[in-house]
């Protein structure tokens, strides 16, 4: 790993001098990215824009019209086994000639499998003694419901905790076909057979680039390799797959990870365990969280229930009622429903006023930071400070240098019209759209999204909310579609 790799920079980051281009398709995307300090993935993306290519060397393969005829036909390895040359020749002649990749057929779904699992004394015996997928086989059943019954019971998976044997076999299937079957063939995981598929360089089934970089921030990249995946993974609040997907590409080894000595734990340290989060229990003593969850279970001690360790003060008694259920619930920390059970036990009446009252000091925060971040910061929903922010005619908060996507925000590229996100996370169109085709995405239009009839019947019984969410829209196209309908907004029974 070279000194680049920790300052890669995105296709926006970078002034495209003259002789960053002249470079571009002399070598791997890869080797250029790690020559200026860019992601391959911004060098894949300029060097599409030049219309240039790379190629390692010129082809081996004389092609006849015969030979032609068998691409597709089988796949790619056992093609390339047939004609004495390496994979890579046939994929590429293939992708040229835009000839799809040879789809094995799925074997056809058990009968069964659609059949409702019957848990049985005889069945819970076995959860986690053998992986999920092997019983969920011999039943009949998908492995995510055996998972979520063997999770629903507190039940371990099963960790054999050897490594996976690589057959022959196994590695020609990877890139024939999707690494979601491979998987589900071989009673893997997909991420161990993307992993596997990235070590050796093979680009996805019916693609003929690898995979894209995960988006991490640059803050965090210099730290990959350095301390274990998982340790990242909590601290920075990444997705440890992320992590490890971008290790793969760009060839960085996973840290070392030294197993935490035996605690020899105290009385005091003991009586800390029930009476808060293991989490907390663990930061309070500096012991590795798993010891404190070991330790509290092989003592028989009931983890940590924050719904029935609320202290009702005088003090909090006195507002119940005065103020509404779900600011008290925020300012305390506590469920709803247990303010609202304390209050409804105590016959209190709910409080009729529902709009929050803003402070001046609160007033003055609108805008200054992004109303996510002002929502967290003051315990309100993202709604509530983005309606008093417009209601104010106050803009919104636009970040100096160049702007930062978040994994939420790239996930509803395309889900959601450009014009949409612009204004949800207050930026331009031109940049929301810039960016959706830097990352081939194709634009969502208004036409676009079916407003079927199952989907119709909900406006108005589900909040606006929760029907954007299931539809992968925002939320201003479920209540634009509810007001041309003239159909009432949700209102809590």
């Amino acid at each position: 790993m070279t000194d680049n790799s920790l300052k890669l920079r995105s296709y926006s980051q970078v002034v495209w001098t003259a002789e960053i281009d002249k470079a571009i398709g002399t070598d791997s995307d890869s080797a250029i990215g790690l020559r200026f300090g860019i992601s391959p993935r911004a060098v894949r993306t300029r060097r599409k824009n030049l219309g240039r290519t790379y190629e390692t060397s010129s082809d081996p393969i004389k092609w006849t019209k015969t030979k032609v005829r068998l691409l597709g036909t089988m796949p790619d390895t056992e093609l390339a086994s047939k004609l004495d040359v390496k994979v890579y020749w046939i994929r590429q002649k293939r992708a040229e000639l835009g000839i799809a990749a040879h789809v094995i057929p799925d074997l056809p779904e058990s009968s069964s499998a659609k059949e409702k699992t019957l848990v049985t004394p005889e069945r819970i015996k076995l959860l986690g003694t053998v992986p999920d997928t092997v019983l969920a086989k011999r039943w009949g059943v998908t492995g995510g419901n055996v998972t979520r019954i063997r999770n629903s019971l507190a039940i371990p998976p099963f960790n054999e905790n050897k490594p996976i044997e690589w057959t022959k076999g196994m590695l020609n299937l990877l890139g024939e076909i999707s690494d979601n079957k491979l998987a589900k063939m071989y009673e893997v995981s997909n991420m161990t057979v993307k992993l596997k598929r990235i070590e050796l360089d093979i680009p996805p089934f019916g693609k003929s680039e690898m995979d894209p970089l995960p988006e991490i921030p640059k803050h965090v990249i210099p730290w990959i390799g350095k301390i274990p995946d998982k340790q990242l993974s909590d601290q920075f609040k990444i997705l440890r797959t992320h992590i490890r997907v971008y290790r793969a590409l760009m060839k960085i080894d996973l840290a070392e990870y030294e197993t935490p000595l035996d605690h020899e734990w105290t009385d005091q340290e003991e009586a800390l365990l029930g009476t808060m989060s293991d989490g907390a229990v663990a930061r309070k003593t500096q012991i590795p969280v798993c010891q404190v969850q070991h330790r509290r279970k092989s003592l028989g001690i009931a983890p940590f229930n924050r719904q029935g360790k609320v202290i009702w003060s005088k003090s909090r008694i006195e507002r119940l009622g005065k103020e509404p259920d779900h600011l008290l619930s925020k300012e305390w920390r506590i469920p709803q429903s247990s303010v609202r059970k304390k209050r409804e036990e105590l016959g209190i009446r709910p409080c009729k006023r529902t709009a929050r009252k803003w402070t001046r000091d609160e007033i003055k925060l609108l805008g200054t930071n992004f109303d996510t971040e002002l929502a967290k910061q003051l315990g309100v929903s993202e709604t509530l400070v983005c309606n008093k922010r417009k209601e104010l005619n106050i803009p919104a908060f636009k970040q100096a240098g160049p702007f930062q996507w978040t994994q939420s925000m790239l996930k509803k590229l395309g889900k959601v019209p450009d014009d949409e996100l612009a204004i949800e996370i207050g930026v331009s169109y031109q940049l929301v759209s810039q960016k959706r085709l830097e990352l081939g995405i194709p634009c969502l239009r208004r036409s676009d999204l079916k407003w079927t009839k199952d989907i119709v019947d909900l406006l108005g019984r589900e909040s606006d909310g929760a029907i954007a969410e299931r539809l992968g829209c925002t939320v201003g196209l479920v209540r634009n579609k509810r007001m041309e309908l003239l159909i009432a907004p949700y209102s809590r029974p």
